[in-house]
């Protein structure tokens, strides 16, 4: 048999197992169109685990609960989607510097708490984090008495330990300016190649960790004054928006903010946030 032959083509029967696990445990949803997605994307997994079939892949996965459990991290991290950048729709960065922050720290100035806390609820290898961080750490750093705190999470642990090391391609960092890079990273080079380290007082500022958006209540004590979940609810359906926007809502404090992506919207799933331009919202009293 030719190994690489028998790892071609994913069955009907296999695809269809295969989805509703996914949605079951992360809550994506696979549309029919995504079945060539899937297939390439688990080759490789076959290989390494030495799995001649889809067939065979599933019908382990049915049959040995061990191996399930154990396969369900794997699966899901080479099904997840992980298109991120370095200030990708800046827009939210400017408003976070120019309107956000400024009225925290007026708030703050009539006795308000001094303390801010963001959950980038979809990290990826870390590029929105880090750009969060360092909007926050340009703001808040010479102002005294701030504590600031990121956190920073996704459902993919391969991508968690990524962003945790914070070291990057040069190419990866084009949108970020030459004055941040040399205030924000150490700039290496390697086998002839670039690379930028984000610097401990941007490490500093975020706590990474794997967090499964279906899992509620989340395992974050903190209410939250502001979560980012950008290009993530595009791959659920609307009951799982629907829940999910209940759980941020409840996280998050009275008049809290949530940062959706450029093609996501809560209009028909929520009527708990007022919308503000630019997918911005923010928890209605």
């Amino acid at each position: 048999m030719d190994f690489r032959t028998s790892l071609n083509t994913i069955g009907d029967a296999e695809f269809e197992f295969i989805k509703n696990l996914v949605y079951k445990q992360a809550g994506i949803f696979l549309a029919p169109h995504k079945k060539i997605m899937v297939q390439s994307r688990l080759n490789a997994r076959l290989r390494t685990l030495g799995i001649t079939s889809f067939e065979d892949y599933v019908a382990k996965l049915k049959l040995d609960p061990k191996f399930a459990t154990d396969e369900m991290q794997e699966l899901i991290n080479r099904i997840t989607t992980n298109k991120t950048d370095f200030f990708r729709e800046n827009h939210h960065f400017e408003f976070l510097k120019n309107q956000y922050f400024p009225a925290l720290e007026q708030a703050a100035a009539s006795g308000g708490s001094k303390t801010l806390r963001i959950w980038c609820s979809a990290s990826s290898t870390g590029e929105e984090p880090y750009s969060i961080a360092i909007t926050v750490y340009d703001y808040f750093n010479a102002k005294p008495g701030w504590n600031c705190k990121i956190y920073a999470s996704d459902i993919d642990t391969q991508v968690i330990a990524t962003a945790k090391k914070g070291l990057y391609r040069d190419d990866r960092l084009e949108p970020v300016s030459e004055a941040m890079k040399t205030k924000h990273f150490i700039k290496t080079v390697e086998k002839d190649h670039v690379f930028y380290e984000a610097k401990p007082h941007l490490k500093a500022l975020i706590d990474f960790r794997q967090i499964n958006l279906l899992h509620f209540p989340f395992p974050i004590t903190d209410k939250l004054d502001l979560i980012f979940c950008r290009n993530v609810v595009i791959y659920f359906d609307k009951q799982t928006q629907k829940t999910l926007f209940q759980n941020f809502e409840a996280s998050l404090k009275p008049k809290g903010y949530l940062i959706l992506g450029h093609s996501e919207t809560m209009f028909g799933i929520s009527d708990s946030f007022k919308f503000l331009g630019h997918t911005i919202y923010q928890r209605k009293e």
